[in-house]
């Protein structure tokens, strides 16, 4: 169920800040830290956010 939740939260927020192009680390941080470490959801924030950017490049090349 956790990871639902994350998953969830990440599309939204991605969906949220795909044209603004800021904001993705704003509303992710927060939730990832509900559930992991600090170090780690720094890195799953870093992941999402790289994986945003492949998606956008192949959405609008």
């Amino acid at each position: 169920m956790e990871i639902a939740i994350i998953c969830l939260v990440a599309l939204i927020a991605s969906c949220l800040t795909f044209f603004s192009g800021f904001g993705l680390g704003t509303i992710l941080m927060p939730a990832f830290l509900i559930f992991f470490p600090l170090d780690t959801a720094i890195a799953l924030t870093a992941v999402v956010h790289l994986l945003n950017n492949f998606l956008k490049l192949i959405l609008l090349w």
